[in-house]
């Protein structure tokens, strides 16, 4: 199947099942798309209330057919896919240090749908594993809050997803479980998916503010997930499992285990719900003979069962900066995040034109006391087919920022206030800023140069090997996809 599956609203991602059942689509259950293992740079199709997966079709991968043995595959219900990318980062001012940074991943996924395999139908299994290399560009060169990129994570081979799924009453209703990712499917934006940038795919404030950021690529935890379809452009969405991909401390971050093959329950559950509608702005505006402009909108939230550390007060009351504090935090029972996502096809050239643009904005809120950050927004636009005679190529420009909580920023002014000689700096918001364009090189091959300016790296936490302040960076990039 090809990167270029579906040109859709200018966006892409690996929250492809979200739209599949926007279909109810009879068949199998919910089929994902090859670019479910992949966090960023790969399309999704145009949002629609009956999505169907387009047809399979072997000149979208390098080694085509498999000299037949994909299509032997096929027959049984079977589908292996797999995926290389290359990516090289360059810092050209700011930052911590100028230079170069690589990283790379090799993904791979194989589906069995029960229906062809054993007779079951509407079944379907899927298995996926990831190799992640290279370095940090984020930590070692440019030190910023948000990683250039989804794929700046750390070095590992790691099972990824090992879960079954299974469709009711012709796929309306369709029950997952297993090892989830879960921002395959939940708070994601599929055109803010378009951009490398890594916290336009899971964001930078459940990164932070939940145990290892949460089972979010390329972690995985122990979930179910029950999927909705009660009418046609509607869908409900819940799943719960584990909190803690890693089975880590809190102040693990995203460390500990690097396999995905650890499954921790030790420190809480994790339970998200959402709905998502889908629309055609044409229609609601100027009537049925307009372009179509699809779009879904999405409400969220989720909450966390486990404890969570107050980000100024010890747990004795006092301020966590003073030089007789414990340094143990207070310690708070649950976390919850709230968040809205619009992604909605503004303009269209004409009637079934593939030349259009599109809009996104996402803006979360959190509980302030026991986050890190507790806001956080993202906009941005795309634009299909800017090039005569590019018809797979998309251009995007995007904006992002999460602002610390109330109790964080006054942290920091504590520990500016106690220090000796008192000094530092107040914690402000990064802002990055991101210019992309994504150029099919073949039916096979996309290339992807990038863009990223950042102003206020670090948020004022961090300063260079010499002791300054971080300037203001400009990052550039270069992403190569590869689909075998």
């Amino acid at each position: 199947m090809s990167l270029r599956v579906h040109r859709r609203s200018g966006s892409l991602r690996l929250s492809v099942v979200v739209l599949a059942v926007l279909s109810a689509q009879a068949g199998a259950a919910d089929l994902p798309l090859t670019t479910d293992i992949l966090p960023s740079g790969v399309p999704l199709p145009v949002p629609a209330p009956r999505f169907e997966l387009p047809p399979d079709d072997d000149g979208t991968r390098l080694f085509g057919s498999g000299w037949g043995a994909r299509d032997w595959l096929a027959r049984h219900g079977l589908r292996l896919t797999a995926f290389d990318v290359e990516e090289v980062w360059g810092l050209a001012r700011g930052g911590l240090r100028r230079g170069a940074s690589y990283d790379g991943i090799t993904a791979a996924a194989l589906t069995a749908q029960t229906g062809p395999l054993l007779g079951w139908p509407d079944g379907l299994f899927n298995i996926s594993a990831l190799q992640i290399r290279g370095r940090s560009f984020a930590d070692d060169r440019l030190g910023a809050l948000n990683a250039v990129s989804g794929y700046d994570a750390a070095r590992s081979t790691r099972l990824f997803e090992l879960w079954y799924e299974q469709g009711l009453f012709g796929n309306r209703l369709a029950i997952r479980a297993g090892t989830l990712d879960l921002d395959t499917e939940f708070l994601v934006s599929q055109n803010a998916s378009f951009f490398l940038n890594a916290s336009f795919g899971w964001p930078l404030s459940p990164s932070s503010d939940l145990y290892s950021g949460g089972p979010s690529w390329p972690y995985s935890a122990p979930a179910v997930r029950v999927k909705w379809n009660p009418l046609s452009p509607l869908v409900l969405m819940a799943a719960v499992g584990d909190d803690n991909p890693t089975g880590g401390p809190f102040s693990g971050g995203h460390g500990g285990d690097a396999s995905g093959t650890r499954f921790s329950l030790d420190t809480g559950a994790l339970f998200i719900a959402e709905a998502q509608y889908w629309l055609d702005l044409a229609r609601h505006l100027s009537g049925s003979n307009a372009p179509a402009l699809p779009g879904t909108w999405k409400l969220g939230a989720l909450y966390d069962s486990a404890t969570f550390p107050d980000q100024r007060y010890d747990a004795a009351g006092g301020l966590l900066a003073a030089p007789s504090s414990s340094g143990l935090p207070l310690q708070h029972r649950g976390n919850w995040l709230a968040y809205l996502v619009i992604d909605q096809m503004i303009w269209r050239e004409r009637v079934g034109s593939d030349k259009t643009i599109n809009l996104f904005v996402r803006a979360m809120a959190g509980a302030g006391g026991r986050n890190l950050f507790d806001r956080e927004v993202q906009a941005g636009l795309t634009f299909d087919e800017l090039l005569p005679g590019r018809p797979d190529d998309t251009f995007g420009i995007a904006w992002g920022v999460a602002t610390y909580s109330r109790r964080a920023r006054l942290h920091g002014d504590d520990l500016g206030r106690f220090a000796i000689p008192p000094g530092g700096s107040r914690l402000r918001p990064e802002h990055h800023l991101e210019l992309t364009y994504q150029a099919a090189a073949t039916r096979w091959l996309n290339v992807q140069p990038d863009l990223q300016y950042f102003w206020n790296v670090g948020g004022g936490t961090q300063t260079t090997p010499s002791g300054d302040r971080i300037r203001n960076a400009v990052v550039l990039g270069l992403n190569v996809t590869t689909t075998f």
